[in-house]
């Protein structure tokens, strides 16, 4: 049994914006989709949703609740890049053992979590939304 992190980004955005942001990281969301299809494509181990090019995901510092691993930082400094691709909205992401679904889903804003404790603690089955518009209070 492995681990294994799904995910997607919302469609109508920019790809030169996107493909200058995502060159040359550790993760890509090749994938257009909505919390449905992502799910659907978790439940089917579906790997066109996967959004790491290794074997298995299980040596992933998320959710192993250590903020400290710099893997974790480079998701992190990714995420914060993607607010400037235009027509960013979401990203999609779950880490799952191998054919088990999502049992519930979380939405949150990037603006309004650490995103280091974040990433650090997210759940096994949890499918959830990051959201990366910009808001204004």
């Amino acid at each position: 049994m492995c681990y294994f992190l799904y995910g997607a980004i919302n469609d109508g955005i920019n790809h030169s914006d996107y493909e200058k942001i995502i060159k040359n990281t550790g993760y890509h969301f090749l994938r257009f989709g909505n919390v449905d299809s992502v799910n659907e494509g978790v439940a089917n181990c579906d790997s066109s949703y996967r959004i790491t090019f290794h074997h298995c995901d299980c040596d992933t510092a998320i959710g192993q609740k250590d903020t400290s691993k710099k893997e974790l930082e480079a998701l992190r400094a990714l995420l914060l890049r993607l607010q400037d691709v235009r027509g960013m909205k979401y990203v999609l992401i779950s880490k799952n053992w191998w054919k088990e679904s999502n049992c519930r889903q979380e939405t949150v804003h990037i603006q309004d979590v650490d995103i280091l404790h974040f990433l650090a603690n997210m759940e096994e089955n949890c499918l959830y939304k990051l959201e990366l518009y910009q808001k204004y209070y």
